[in-house]
């Protein structure tokens, strides 16, 4: 039963303090008064209904001190298990996530607000994405390379290269992704030889913690893997800053990754970071697709995705002809409500009313600059109602700040050229859209484009999963998709033979 599964994991009061895990045990923290703040805990606040879901029990200085100590300590016997054994656990990691699949899936509505549909699509693509990691892992190996290939040297000399771990990886995974885009590299950083450091977010850090829990049950021997919970203003610092943290993957907002990018000097990074994708919609594009995919590529999950169609550019005549086929595709596609129901589509509650307020005030903003609201722009408590912005320019809050819930904004350009410098301009570069019924066009266009990734005819997306996924400028650092992860978890360690002379 999932009850017996994961009792260790809270005091099982209402609403109960869920334990972090040191890398041998469920703890509930320090008793005495270390370098933290000994017994503190967050509440979990539900975007649903601002009910309890549970407390968080934030880890103090010292004992994560501690846990490094301990994980720098195993790596080295972790990373010469047999590859073989490590793949066995994370297949192991699958099967639990599977097993437990309905399980997770309502803690995350629950936890997040996220459809029933939603998440439990990410749970099952969790398992999913485990497993063939665990796969793919097998098939990367190390090389030999022969002096003779560069000019001016003579046989003899011969690299033998092979990756080797980085040591001790901190893993921070998002609210909005805390399973999936906490497995995406938790596992990869195992099956390469590091130890991990886990920080799950806040809002999701109660499922982190279950995911956790998997892990340890599925065979990760003690202080290979820990779990550490606690504000990222109250413990983040101090984790990526830890002189004895080898290397951080982190997903979350562009203004965190900088800020953590400038407090880890000299350590890999591997960072997804902000957005603001935008899709472009040339005069012969398919109206009907373009709308489809407009529309819900800016409204799952409230918009609340890093890969979010957030505004859409076009001449006037496209756009006069594009926004009515949009807000009729609104109509079918959305139906805002409660995430547990089976009637709610695309758009439930964002994280937070705090955050719905402060999106209230870039869209208020916007329209005190000249922005026109078609549809939508009020909020109530978490919950935002779809909105449509026209007559928006690229100044606008809507548009400068990445607005993480359900607006999308139109920007009329005279042509394509001008559309590519607005976007070109922006500090973002995550993806971009370009919708024509030319292929050759949609190619020769993506060119002219500096972000990560273009897409053609489809709404911006992570995955497959075994795609590059990256960003450019401030949206991200380094290349993730299963084998770009698996590389980016390791480098490269060459033993060169010399010829004796």
């Amino acid at each position: 039963m999932p009850e017996e599964f994961f009792e260790l994991l809270s005091d099982s009061q209402t609403p109960p303090t869920y334990k972090f895990f040191n890398g041998s045990a469920w703890v509930s923290g320090a008793s005495g008064p270390p370098a933290g703040e000994a017994g503190k805990t967050t509440p979990v606040i539900s975007p649903i209904d601002q009910s309890v879901v549970g407390n968080l029990t934030t880890a103090t200085t010292a004992e994560i001190d501690e846990i490094v100590i301990k994980l720098k300590s195993a790596q080295p016997a972790w990373e010469a298990k047999p590859l073989n054994q490590r793949v066995k656990i994370m297949h192991l990691v699958a099967d639990w996530v599977h097993h437990y699949e309905e399980y997770l899936t309502t803690l995350l509505v629950r936890e997040i607000g996220k459809s029933v549909g939603e998440s439990k699509s990410e749970i099952v693509r969790t398992a999913e994405l485990t497993d063939y990691f665990a796969d793919e892992v097998q098939s990367i190996h190390g090389e030999t390379i022969n002096s003779d290939d560069f000019p001016g040297y003579d046989k003899g000399i011969t690299a033998m290269v092979e990756r080797v771990a980085h040591g001790v990886v901190l893993c921070i995974a998002p609210f909005n992704y805390p399973v999936n885009l906490a497995a995406s590299k938790i596992v990869p950083a195992l099956l390469m030889g590091n130890t991990v450091l886990f920080k799950p977010p806040t809002q999701g850090g109660i499922s982190g913690v279950h995911l956790a829990r998997i892990f340890e049950k599925a065979g990760v021997p003690p202080d290979v893997f820990a779990c550490v919970t606690g504000g990222g203003n109250e413990i983040g610092d101090y984790l990526v800053s830890h002189k004895n943290i080898d290397a951080v993957a982190f997903t979350g907002s562009s203004d965190t990754g900088v800020a953590i990018a400038g407090k880890a000097p000299m350590k890999p990074l591997l960072f997804e970071c902000g957005g603001n994708n935008p899709a472009i919609v040339f005069p012969d594009a398919d109206l009907n697709l373009t709308a489809r995919e407009i529309v819900k590529g800016g409204f799952s999950y409230a918009g609340q995705r890093c890969t979010a169609i957030k505004y859409v550019l076009g001449t006037k005549g496209v756009l006069d002809t594009l926004i009515p086929v949009v807000l009729a595709q609104m109509k079918e596609l959305i139906h805002v409500g409660d995430p547990r129901s089976p009637e709610t589509k695309l758009v439930g509650p964002v994280i937070s009313p705090d955050v719905a307020q402060k999106i209230q005030g870039w869209i208020d903003e916007s329209v005190g600059l000249g922005a026109k609201v078609e549809v939508g722009g009020k909020h109530d408590k978490a919950y935002i109602e779809p909105t449509i912005l026209i007559n928006v320019t690229p100044t606008m809050p809507v548009i400068v700040n990445e607005v993480f819930g359900p607006v999308v904004s139109f920007i009329e350009v005279p042509g394509m050229g001008d559309a590519a410098t607005i976007i070109n301009q922006t500090r973002f570069g995550l993806q971009a859209c370009v919708f024509t019924k030319d292929e050759g066009t949609g190619i020769v266009y993506a060119k002219s484009l500096n972000v990560g990734t273009v897409q053609i005819n489809g709404s911006p997306q992570r995955g497959p999963d075994h795609f590059p996924f990256l960003g450019v400028k401030h949206s991200g650092i380094g290349v993730q998709g299963v084998r770009y992860s698996l590389e980016a978890m390791s480098r490269l360690k060459p033993v060169v033979l010399n010829k004796p002379q």
